[in-house]
């Protein structure tokens, strides 16, 4: 594991600490998904976040419910699964380091590429360098003791995966982990989309444990002007 240290200051998606709107929204999903459990009655401890489509916030939603556990003084891991367009790997200025796709392909330990996050109990992972065979990566043994190594050292482990009616990464890595969470962004995912992203992960034989609405906006009620992303 690897220990540069990395402030909020180059992630302008980072909800604030304290009692902003947002941010209660995010320790809100942690309680339910805290109230869940697999079928051996266990918390759920690896989750995967996907989406219809691109451009939905799933990158954003994964880092900041990553981060709320963490803000609980829970060990978390962040694992940039996207090994197509890594997103949080470029908001972590990690682009060029290695990660996932090495440990995939290398004989090597799969704590090697860990690096510190920006906040205190959050570890993240890069994706590594972009392999031409990304599903052929994932789709693997090698995955699943990986995923065994991280459930060893963390209390929890968040994908960030491809989105789902483009690529079948999230689809594979979701049968492969407690719960998957659909991101679905207001007033631009379609229904008939997210019906059919559930019904692909649910094919594949992983557990869609819930959405998250992103993108909608709120009256000064609720809260003053705020909108995720």
């Amino acid at each position: 594991m690897q220990n540069d240290h990395y402030s909020h200051s180059f992630l302008p998606n980072v909800i604030d600490t304290g009692n902003t709107f947002i941010a209660e929204r995010f320790r809100a999903i942690k309680t339910n998904l805290q109230f869940m459990r697999t079928e051996d009655g266990k918390p759920l401890q690896t989750l995967v976040f996907t989406s219809a489509h691109k451009g939905e916030g799933k990158s954003f939603c994964a880092l900041n419910l990553a981060i709320t556990y963490a803000r609980q003084n829970l060990k978390v891991l962040l694992v940039d699964a996207d090994l197509y367009k890594p997103k949080l790997t470029s908001q972590f200025k990690m682009k060029y380091r290695e990660g996932l796709s090495n440990i995939l392909t290398e004989d090597t330990d799969p704590m090697e590429y860990i690096q510190e996050g920006c906040e205190e109990n959050l570890h993240f992972l890069p994706s590594g360098i972009v392999p031409p065979n990304p599903l052929e990566l994932i789709n693997t043994e090698r995955m699943k003791d990986v995923l065994d190594t991280y459930k060893e050292a963390f209390d929890l482990v968040v994908f960030d995966t491809p989105p789902v009616l483009l690529l079948n990464d999230g689809r594979i890595l979701g049968s492969m982990c407690d719960g998957v969470i659909l991101t679905v962004r207001s007033n631009v995912t379609k229904e008939k989309d997210v019906l059919q992203a559930i019904d692909l992960i649910n094919r594949a034989e992983g557990r869609v444990v819930g959405s998250i609405l992103n993108g909608k906006k709120y009256g000064a009620r609720e809260m003053k002007t705020y909108s995720y992303y």
